[in-house]
């Protein structure tokens, strides 16, 4: 009987390692002519290094006669909800004979959840609902779809199981390819030789991007990655996907790192071929809880009326918020304040009313493009809040706390609020800049510690006025970080370039000259740049705003 059990077991294991051997060796005898399509379709987490040109010159190396043409659709933040939307996707899809298209969604799976600052994932509804649109058309295109599990967060890795089961469930039911990016990932992010993350924690470094091209070059052509190299050119692809015109380095991962990711990937590639495909894994249970308001004392007209003080997670980076009740025909009219060292951020209120013991009324923030619905109830000559917001895919909770006293965080809000007054009163009498200096000296009295806004801040602010073609606020506010950081080579370039949309370009014929000079006194990097639109300015020839525009700020700094 011990016999027939071990010819048994033997049995199947020469089986398996026959169809390991047919599986691998299928693949290596390719003719010369033999062409692989691959259109890409995701995020940031797929342009990041150029993740589809890491894959090509990875089939290249292993494979010098096949051909591999990949195309990438991406945009920063894109769900597959919204690709699906702008319709470039779908026509990619219709418009050549891919073999495979490979889907990523969006990181907390399109659908995140954030209540005060900590973010989670909501439901895969939306997910699922288009990867099942996608996967139709695609099927429809004779094209196999591979779903391109991505990782977690490098805070929170226990998030890897919602992640894994997602995809899982959705490749398993769609009969789709499955790449285990996030597998891999799991197996070696806890490795202290090197970080998959870049400084974000949640993009991929170098590594991090070697890793997903290894996992998906292993799972659609079934060929063992080991002893590829880490040392990979390319054409690097923009955040849209396009490539750059000439080949250029793109990663320089160590060999001994390479080997590292490459092991892992194979062993991942193989434990999932033994289960078809897909991991074994349970539906996580849900971490978190829905925040509910608390039903408090009575609240009328009177009780609530006048001032309040506060903050709320809504935005954290807020000096504080000041709430004003009146009592309109024994209705409320409600004006709501956030305050930060620059300015005085007015919220849009609208229906405000009193109800069932609690004040609600609807806040429509234009600047973060959201709606949210913001109850209050009272205890004890406090107002505590609950707010609601969804922008985009996400659903936001924030909760609010407010009292009568007008200092919170050893900040003075009504002193807060005199000096905004008198910023916008200066700015009428003595200039933008002029204005914006006194205030901040006013604010850092204030504090006592001296406060000067930060040049990267006021360079994405007076980039995101130029993008809302508000040219004169957007020379303000470069005027004045030239004027706060004379040295930097950078101010000048962004205010000469903005002077130049305004049509005043003598003066920044000026502007660009003095950049000039400062940047050859220290040596300057961004001295080609300066003496290159100097010199389109003076043969009067268009110079590029923004050719590499720097990210929006945080709407709440």
């Amino acid at each position: 009987m011990n016999q027939i059990f071990k010819l048994q077991a033997a049995s199947k294991k020469i089986i398996f390692l026959f169809l390991l051997l047919f599986v691998t060796i299928s693949y290596s005898q390719i003719k010369q002519s033999d062409t692989t399509r691959i259109l890409f379709i995701g995020n940031s987490y797929t342009y990041y290094n150029s993740s589809p040109e890491l894959l090509k010159a990875l089939v290249k190396e292993r494979f010098p006669h096949q051909v591999l043409e990949t195309k990438l659709i991406s945009q920063g933040g894109m769900t597959l909800k919204r690709h699906w939307e702008d319709g470039q996707a779908l026509e990619a899809i219709k418009s050549n004979h891919w073999d495979y298209v490979v889907l990523q969604e969006q990181s907390k799976l399109g659908m995140a959840l954030i209540i005060d600052n900590d973010i989670y994932f909501g439901k895969t509804d939306l997910f699922f609902e288009y990867a099942k649109k996608f996967d139709t058309a695609i099927k429809k295109a004779n094209a196999k779809t591979v779903f391109f599990m991505t990782w977690s967060v490098k805070d929170h890795p226990e998030e890897q199981e919602i992640l894994t089961h997602a995809y899982t469930k959705i490749a398993k039911e769609l009969d789709a390819v499955l790449a285990p990016v996030g597998l891999v990932w799991d197996r070696v992010r806890t490795n202290d030789q090197f970080n998959l993350y870049d400084f974000d924690g949640s993009h991929p470094s170098s590594h991090g991007s070697y890793l997903a091209a290894i996992t998906i070059y292993t799972t659609i052509f079934k060929n063992d990655p080991i002893g590829l190299s880490g040392k990979i050119t390319g054409h690097k692809l923009s955040s849209y996907g396009i490539p750059s015109f000439e080949s250029q380095p793109l990663i320089d991962i160590p060999e001994s790192d390479a080997q590292v990711i490459q092991r892992a990937s194979s062993a991942i590639a193989q434990s999932l071929f033994k289960k078809g495909g897909y991991p074994i894994i349970e539906k996580p249970k849900q971490s978190y809880k829905i925040p509910v308001l608390t039903k408090g004392e009575g609240i009328d007209q009177k009780n609530i009326e006048g001032r309040w003080y506060g903050t709320s997670t809504y935005g954290s980076n807020y000096l504080g918020l000041i709430l004003d009740i009146k009592n309109i025909e024994n209705n409320p009219e409600v004006n709501l304040s956030f305050y930060s060292p620059h300015r005085q951020e007015r919220m849009a209120i609208k229906d405000p009313k009193i109800e069932n013991n609690q004040l609600s009324f609807i806040l429509i923030d234009s600047l973060r493009t959201i709606s949210s619905h913001v109850n209050f109830s009272l205890f004890e000559d406090q107002l505590q809040g609950l707010s609601k917001s969804f922008g985009g895919n996400i659903t936001l909770y924030k909760h609010w706390n407010l009292s009568r006293k007008n200092t919170h965080n050893e900040v003075d809000l009504d002193a807060i609020d005199g000096l905004m007054q008198s910023f916008q009163t200066d700015i009428k009498k003595e200039g933008y800049v002029e204005a914006a200096i006194n205030h901040y000296d006013r604010y850092s009295s204030l504090i006592d510690s001296t406060f000067i806004p930060e040049e990267a801040y006021l360079n994405a602010v007076g980039y995101n006025f130029l993008r809302e073609d508000q040219v004169n606020d957007a020379l303000d506010i470069f005027e004045l970080a030239m004027t706060l950081y004379p040295l930097s080579v950078n101010t000048y370039d962004s205010y000469g370039a903005t002077l130049i949309r305004a049509g005043q370009k003598e003066k920044a014929l000026k502007i660009y000259t003095e950049g000039s000079k400062i940047a050859k006194r220290t040596g300057d990097k961004n001295l080609a740049a300066i003496e290159a639109n100097l010199k389109k300015l003076k043969e009067d020839t268009s110079i590029n705003l923004e050719a590499t525009p720097p990210p929006p700020p945080p709407p709440n700094q």
